[in-house]
Parts: structure tokens; sequence; C-alpha cells
């Protein structure tokens, strides 16, 4: 029982977070259901949740995808113009939209690190 409840408090807050990001992160669909999606790709820490949320990657199959193939929610929130479309985003969001490739991703991350030095 105190497992369920557990449960349950961890998917009102995942639900909070999901509210500050709107329509955004919900995508139309109903908050603790987005909740349960992010549960279920692994996510459970919310702060860590918050963080892909902050870093534009408003789903969490999308912010599973970046992680397994080793990209930081920090990285991942790096802002470029790169890839298809004329537009300035992170590299979540324009990964998400398939306006960037992870090929190019990792060469903007590699390019960032060497120039911060």
């Amino acid at each position: 029982m105190a497992d369920e409840a557990g449960q349950r408090a961890l998917i009102k807050r995942v639900c909070a977070v999901l509210a500050q990001y709107g329509e955004a992160a919900l995508q139309g669909a109903p908050t603790e259901s987005v909740a349960y999606e992010w549960l279920a790709a692994g996510f459970d820490d919310v702060e860590e949740i918050e963080d892909w949320l902050r870093a534009r990657c408003f789903r969490a199959r999308h912010a599973r995808a970046l992680e397994q193939v080793g990209f930081t929610p920090a990285q991942a929130a790096l802002r470029t113009s790169a890839g298809l479309g004329e537009y300035e985003e992170t590299i979540a969001y324009k990964l998400a939209q398939g306006d960037l490739t992870i090929a190019e991703a990792r060469r903007i991350i590699t390019s960032d690190f060497w120039s911060s030095y």
C-alpha cells in the first residue's frame, strides 16, 4: 500500500511539472497519461524530467532516445540553427521534429565542447 501511495505521489509531482510546460508537453493528451509515458520510459526522477522539458524535449520517447545515444539534457538544450528548417531551436526540439540528425547533433556537441577550451 505504501508503494502505491508513493507511485501516486510521484505521478502527482510529474503531472505538476508537465502542467508548467502546458500544451507543448501535453500535445492534447491528458496530463496523467503523459506522466505515465515518462515513467514507462524509465524516468522516475521529477528533476530529470524537468531538465528534459527545459531542453524542449517534450516527449519521453525522444528523451529516452537521446539518452540512449549519450546525450544529457544540458547538451540537448544547446541551441542551433543547423539541420533542416530556417529556425534556431534546441538540439532536442530539432531532433524531435526530424529537422536534425543524431550525427549532426553529435558534431554540434563536439564543436561546443572544443570551443569551450
